[in-house]
């Protein structure tokens, strides 16, 4: 029964690329511009990314075998673009997302990342990979999301992030980071 107490829960765990304060501040300005916005916009600038990989229940485990994994991570620094806004609608509401430019070392960086995940022993999502990073949830009424530019960032590392959700409020916690080369 005691190991049982000390086993740590199963937790929510993805890679992302999180962008410069630049793009950020880029991303929240496009976004305000948007009309028909929610009351409270989220999520918080600090908290946009572009996932790579998305696991809701790592065990701990399997989360040592992932950061051991990452820890191997070779990859050259590149600029990645968001490129055109879309509104998508799921299950729990709409979400207005800014979907990446084709960017052949993010694809690369993406099939590199999984098969880290598969030798950890974690099962990747089977469906195709849409590079995106979410500017807006409750986007129901959002009307006119459009982007004046195009908006870069250079990528300098890969993050593997706890989705606290059971914190209030809820909140990520960086758990590692591998740089570029």
């Amino acid at each position: 029964m005691r190991a049982a107490l000390d086993t740590p829960a199963p937790r929510r765990l993805f890679t992302a690329l999180f962008p410069d304060a630049a793009a950020r501040a880029a991303i929240d300005a496009a976004r305000q511009a948007w009309g028909g916005l929610p009351r409270r916009l989220r999520p918080a600038p600090e908290r946009m990314h572009v996932t790579l990989q998305f696991f809701d229940a790592v065990d701990a485990e399997r989360e040592r075998a992932w950061r051991a994994a990452l820890a191997g991570l070779r990859f050259d620094a590149f600029d990645i673009t968001l490129a055109r806004p879309e509104l998508w609608h799921a299950p729990r509401g709409t979400i207005a997302v800014l979907r990446a430019a084709p960017c052949p070392a993010l694809d690369a960086l993406h099939a590199a990342t999984d098969a880290l995940a598969r030798a950890a022993g974690l099962a990747p999502d089977a469906r195709p990979y849409e590079p995106h990073l979410t500017a807006l949830r409750q986007a129901d009424r959002v009307q006119g999301a459009r982007l004046a530019a195009p908006i870069t960032w250079r990528v300098g590392a890969v993050s593997l992030v706890w989705s606290e959700l059971q914190a209030q409020p809820p909140r990520y916690r960086v758990l590692g980071s591998c740089p570029a080369r």
